[in-house]
């Protein structure tokens, strides 16, 4: 879709668009300053132009701005971004961001009334970067769980998915789904919670579920919120320098986590395949060797959403994030250019609502 068109499109200016995350792109897509959006400084495998996520909810929307947060909200969900400059003064100025960010971004919760996160994505410019001394993912752990504490948020079972990949530059930009009624937290039988992981992965255990199982407000089907996930067993990383095996991996903890889901009353979700993957690798030359494991595992592979992030362990090569099932949300992704568009969509849902 023509860059033109999108600026037209009933999609961007429909009363139930929550907001949008463009992936890729020099700045922020001006047709779309009118809605929370999360500008990704993340390479966009296959394609020379931005993505764009679009987030639309099945009742009309209202907005909002509560400090550095924009948010839009439908009596149901909300979605919000915000994005928080990091200075270049040396002083522990990733940890400044993340708490700045994410303090404006639970008042923000609080003040509309949707308290309860369902899924964050966390954007972190060099993630792996020694700062000081310490990783700037391990600073941005430390941040976020006083941010949390302080909020009295859940820092461990209770906390939100999520997941935290690098950026190239730019600022620390974070978007999420919250809502009115609280998810159920789902772990992973085959992985430490990430929230007790020993001290040899930082001063503070990362705060984050590995799933998030939501069910609406009067809704008679579920959302699973799938936090990115890797070739972690136990708190090991395996198959070092190795991304097909890292890939198999990750598709068998993917799996691990969809049959915790369901052992715990998921309802409308079966097999993995129900859901909509988004593939992060560090490398974008290995993303042929990733589609051929996702492909020889019985996944639709031309279906996923390719990007190239750095991941949050320096010896991970691939991360995979999933939502679903696919008939139960709605998510249009659209290519920012004269020659294609594509969308990952499904019918309509208690969460995000068919567009077109």
């Amino acid at each position: 879709m023509p860059a033109t068109d999108l600026a037209g499109s009933r999609l961007l200016h429909d009363a139930r668009t929550l907001g949008v995350a463009t992936h890729g792109g020099a700045a922020p897509l001006v047709c779309a300053s009118h809605l929370p959006q999360a500008h990704l400084l993340k390479g966009v495998i296959g394609r020379d132009q931005p993505v764009v996520e679009l987030w639309s909810g099945r009742d009309e929307a209202h907005d909002k701005i509560i400090g550095a947060t924009h948010c839009r909200f439908n009596g149901e969900v909300l979605f919000a971004t915000v994005s928080v400059i990091v200075s270049d003064d040396g002083n522990d100025a990733l940890g400044a961001a993340t708490y700045t960010a994410y303090r404006s971004l639970l008042d923000a919760l609080q003040v509309t009334g949707y308290p309860h996160l369902l899924r964050i994505w966390n954007s972190i410019p060099g993630i792996n970067v020694d700062d000081g001394g310490l990783e700037r993912y391990r600073r941005f752990n430390l941040h976020r769980y006083k941010a949390y504490a302080e909020s009295k948020r859940p820092t461990e079972s209770g906390a939100p998915a999520a997941c935290a990949l690098g950026s190239y530059g730019g600022p620390l930009v974070l978007y999420c789904l919250a809502s009115k009624t609280p998810a159920e937290s789902i772990e992973n039988p085959r992985q430490t919670s990430a929230y007790r992981y020993p001290q040899q992965y930082g001063p503070r255990a990362p705060s984050f579920s590995r799933a998030a199982l939501w069910s609406g407000a009067g809704s008679d089907n579920d959302v699973l919120f799938v936090s990115g996930t890797a070739s972690i067993v136990g708190h090991q990383t395996l198959h070092h320098g190795n991304v097909v095996a890292q890939a198999h991996e990750t598709l068998t903890n993917l799996q691990s986590v969809v049959a915790a889901a369901i052992s715990r009353g998921a309802r409308d979700i079966a097999l993995l395949s129900d859901l909509m993957l988004k593939a992060y690798m560090r490398h974008a030359s290995d993303q042929p060797l990733v589609r051929e494991v996702l492909a020889g595992h019985g996944l639709d592979a031309d279906a996923v959403l390719y990007l190239q992030a750095d991941i949050c362990r320096a010896d991970l090569l691939v991360e995979i994030e999933a939502i679903g099932p696919a008939r139960s949300v709605e998510i249009k992704t659209e290519t920012i250019d004269t020659q294609d568009s594509r969308s990952r969509s499904s019918s309509d849902s208690q969460v995000l609502r068919e567009n077109g």
